[in-house]
């Protein structure tokens, strides 16, 4: 991903909220030339060095990465188009604000039917909470339908973070740029002007 260093995040606790935040990604592999891509869950350990998910076991993906490990998963946040007519300063062009994360890595399999229950528990209480739904592991129901995905980790080689939020703007620019997404009717264009409310004291 291409990446200034104006734009680059490393704060480990910005990428693991970013991820937890929008942990919906997709999954790349290459299998003799041919691309592949998957959307699914993902779930990111707590010291930033595995990441973990499932796919269905009839998507054909998995199956090259014994031989293929290598991949690469992207994560998307909130974005948003950017109108010359957004700043006060006069010369600009059209452009877009946005922030993505990138891993790159290593994929295994997971075999051990115990760590797979355990790779799909942490994805739904992710998601449900303490008092959401529960995934009943002693019921058979759910077990059979666990035999028709692929749980898997990825061991981590590389971490880039970028948040493209008017950071190379001068201040009042950025202001001006918050003003006009928040009066959009696009929601993603009200959380892209949030991400600059909240990271406005640290770009300037």
């Amino acid at each position: 991903m291409y990446n200034p260093a104006v734009f680059s995040v490393s704060d480990a606790k910005r990428i693991k909220a970013f991820i937890g935040e929008n942990s919906f990604g997709i999954i790349f592999s290459q299998n003799g030339g041919v691309l592949h891509d998957t959307h699914t869950p993902f779930f990111l350990s707590d010291d930033l060095k595995t990441v973990s998910g499932h796919i269905a076991r009839a998507n054909p993906q998995w199956q090259s990465w014994r031989t293929n490990p290598e991949v690469k998963i992207v994560f998307h946040g909130p974005h948003a188009y950017i109108s010359p007519r957004f700043y006060v300063s006069e010369f600009n062009v059209p452009t877009w604000n946005y922030t993505a994360i990138s891993i790159s890595g290593v994929v295994q399999v997971i075999e051990e039917p115990e760590v797979s229950k355990a790779v799909i528990q942490t994805l739904v209480e992710r998601h449900e909470g303490k008092d959401g739904w529960k995934l009943d592991t002693e019921d058979t129901r759910y077990m059979k339908l666990l035999e028709a995905v692929v749980c898997f980790n990825v061991s981590i080689t590389n971490i880039e973070a970028k948040f493209k939020l008017n950071q190379n703007k001068k201040k009042e620019d950025q202001e001006s740029v918050i003003s006009h997404l928040l009066a959009s009717k696009s929601s993603a264009s009200h959380d892209v002007a949030k991400l600059m409310q909240e990271n406005n004291n640290e770009f300037n």
